[in-house]
């Protein structure tokens, strides 16, 4: 299946948008803002292949200037809030040729838009040749022409004649609405259609009215705006997307078809990627990682290990079904075999043929027996399969937790390190500050202070170490004099194991051992506490 991308936007005055700029920037050309005094210059633009203006019958000729025509745009809208142009952006199927987009683009242009009364302003953009984008930009009119080649307005007032429930904030209101399928009011018909108008009311329920001079009282109606053609209507998002799958796809073999629906809505189990867009790959092109590029690499390798997993899936599913056909044709000959004794006994008096019948009977029925034990094992390969496949997922599962727990605990250690390293730096700071204090005033003095403070430092650095060395060296040696005695203890009870007294004895030597070490233990941590 090729690649499907078509996008819509709507440019607006309320956004700073420009319709001269998008259209100088999409066509390649320098076009001149008459509202603004402003020249947009896209001339040096490359991988711009072609630029067109499809009118639809009722739209003047002299549109056919792109520079006209916007800046005739921007006369007629004038609110600040006014939509300019829409966009519709396709992108081409790599499998085409350039003749066949151009052609394909046109027809989808006058089918969809120029038919219904837009003008579109088009362009193909090819920018990174060979094949690596190639995609079309189309502006449209958002306002339609009347017969007369004039702009008409995109909105009309018109009396309601129903009303309709709609939702604001979470509360239900009823408001008045327009039904083109009622009857409704029709100012050169009072006399037969003024019942299908709606009053407007007041708090007290009575209609309003107001005072015109010259005119008398005038009654007041319920009026709402309608638009004057469906283009914003959101229901065409779906027709110009199905629309342009369907253009292309009589350019495209069967193989390489597209489709305007989402892979859920096709019944298609497969993650679908984002979209990745010219900085992502601009990132990936100067050697550096695109977190977009990245994600779709990860969901291109997830979506392959589930095929992998569905074939896998249908291989066994066909290995069974064949080992299951096999054995149920094997049991319908089994059968049809077993049969024949019980039929031809009463008609053939030979005693040896039937003995013959009943020896292969008992041959079918012990082949029988042997391919329902083939299929028992293959069925247990299959499970066992399954089982080291979900084990090895498991433990692939618990290796990544582990790499986690060992990648934080290597960080808790070295912002401990590090924390240990500044502590000792700040002492040694302060010891050198204490000992730099010169109360005589004197330089010579200072650098005395300074040479012995370092050496007490070094001192102290040697006598910490070596400390630190007999503390571990006297604990050893304690621990040696405990496994000898563990080891008499042991040879004791293999000797007297009934012995109460022995116990007894052994029992009181642990205790003194266990004191002496305590003691000796609690003796060096008094002796050495300051250092460590």
């Amino acid at each position: 299946m090729s690649t499907y991308h078509l996008s819509i936007k709507i440019f607006s005055r309320s956004g700073g948008r420009s319709a001269i700029s998008c259209a100088a920037y999409r066509s390649g050309e320098k076009l001149y803002n008459e509202e603004t005094g402003i020249t947009f210059d896209y001339t040096h633009k490359h991988g711009i292949v072609m630029n067109e203006i499809l009118l639809p019958d009722n739209a003047p000729k002299e549109y056919m200037n792109r520079e006209k025509l916007w800046n005739d745009v921007q006369c007629v809208e004038t609110r600040s809030d006014a939509r300019l142009c829409r966009e519709i952006e396709v992108a081409f199927p790599y499998e085409m040729t350039d003749e066949q987009r151009i052609e394909c683009v046109r027809e989808y242009i006058k089918e969809n838009f120029v038919n219904k009364g837009m003008i579109a302003d088009w362009a193909y953009h090819n920018p990174y040749p060979p094949e690596h984008n190639p995609h079309a930009h189309i502006l449209l009119t958002c306002r339609p022409l009347t017969e007369d080649q004039k702009w008409d307005l995109k909105t009309k007032s018109v009396f309601a004649n129903t009303w309709k429930e709609i939702e604001i904030e979470g509360e239900t209101k009823i408001v008045p609405a327009y039904d083109p399928n009622l009857p409704s009011y029709d100012p050169k018909d009072k006399e037969h259609t003024a019942q299908y108008r709606i009053p407007q009311l007041d708090k007290n329920g009575e209609q309003k009215y107001r005072e015109r001079d010259g005119k008398g009282r005038e009654m007041l109606w319920e009026r709402v705006n309608i638009p004057t053609n469906d283009w914003n209507d959101k229901a065409n998002a779906e027709i110009w997307r199905e629309s342009w799958a369907r253009h292309c796809n009589q350019y495209l073999d069967l193989e390489h078809q597209i489709d305007h629906r989402s892979y859920e809505r096709q019944g298609i189990d497969k993650e679908p990627t984002i979209h990745e867009g010219f900085t992502a790959r601009k990132i990936e092109a100067d050697g550096n990682i695109s977190e977009r590029m990245q994600i779709n690499r990860e969901i291109r390798q997830r979506n392959t290990l589930r095929e992998q997993m569905k074939q896998l899936a249908r291989e066994i599913t066909l290995a069974i079904t064949e080992k299951a056909r096999e054995i149920y044709e094997r049991f319908t000959e089994f059968t049809r075999y077993t049969g024949y004794p019980e039929q031809t006994r009463g008609d053939v008096g030979s005693f040896g043929e039937a003995a013959i019948r009943d020896r292969v009977s008992q041959e079918r029925e012990l082949e029988f027996g042997r391919a329902f034990g083939r299929d028992d094992e293959l069925k247990r390969s299959v499970s066992e399969s399954d089982k080291e496949l979900r084990s090895s997922i498991e433990e692939i599962q618990r290796t990544d937790r582990d790499i986690e727990e060992t990648n934080q605990r290597i960080a808790e250690l070295q912002e401990l390190t590090k924390q240990k390293e500044r502590e000792r730096d700040e002492r040694i700071e302060k010891l050198r500050a204490r000992r730099a204090v010169d109360y005589d005033g004197r330089n010579s003095g200072r650098n005395r202070i300074l040479e012995g403070g370092e050496r007490t430092i070094t001192a102290e650095r040697d006598g910490l170490r070596s400390t630190t060395e007999d503390i571990q060296s006297f604990i050893a040696s304690v621990d040696v004099k405990e496994q000898g005695a563990r080891a008499v203890a042991n040879d004791s009870k293999s000797i007297a194991r009934d012995s109460g007294l022995e116990r007894a004895d052994r029992e009181a030597e642990q205790q003194r051992l266990a004191a002496e070490r305590s003691e000796n233990i609690e003796r060096a941590s008094r002796y050495h506490g300051p250092h460590l």
